[in-house]
């Protein structure tokens, strides 16, 4: 970038899947490792899954897009856009208990200094 030149402010791009349901490529808008790894750690760990292959990449900094890539074992089972709506829902449960934990530690921290 140039000293004259001003900075783009980026596009936000909308959820966009390509594939097949059982091996797909959902492309994120506006996001970035702070979900992708997360959500491709819930993805290969879970016991019950049928995710084969679960990985992220954030082509460039600039580019404001987060790229997951999911491949299914088998076909007829969960079709890869389901394990990652489920991977999505319990990441939300996950930040809910952290939230609760957090605020009621500090709500006994000032409750202490009081």
């Amino acid at each position: 970038m140039s000293v004259n030149s001003a900075p783009v402010a980026p596009t936000p791009l909308p959820l966009s899947i390509h594939g097949t349901p059982y091996s797909s490529t959902f492309l994120i808008g506006s996001e970035d490792h702070t979900l992708g790894n997360p959500l491709r750690h819930l993805l290969v760990s879970s016991q019950t899954s049928s995710v084969s292959f679960a990985g992220y990449s954030v082509p460039h900094p600039s580019e404001h897009v987060l790229q997951l890539r999911v491949q299914m074992y088998e076909k007829g089972g969960k079709t890869s856009k389901e394990s990652v709506v489920e991977a999505c829902e319990t990441l939300g449960r996950i930040c809910e208990v952290i939230e609760e934990t957090v605020e009621r530690e500090h709500g006994k921290i000032v409750k202490d200094e009081e």
